[in-house]
């Protein structure tokens, strides 16, 4: 089994945003066109997300970018 470093983790999804792109396909397109900074952004304030709700609004501003 491959070992990751501490650092792959930063880079990971939280499972609430890879969710909520995988339900929302305007929403999924639009953060597959984001450049890797808008990506690492997005990913960051998916980390501090403490709700649900918080989350789909989240997932609803993505959509309308």
């Amino acid at each position: 089994m491959e070992k990751r470093n501490s650092n792959d983790k930063k880079e990971d999804m939280p499972l609430g945003l890879g969710f909520g792109l995988s339900v929302n396909e305007e929403a999924m397109d639009h953060f597959s066109h984001l450049t890797d900074t808008e990506k690492k952004q997005v990913i960051e304030a998916a980390r501090r997300v403490q709700t649900k709700k918080e989350m789909n609004h989240l997932i609803q501003d993505i959509a309308k970018m």
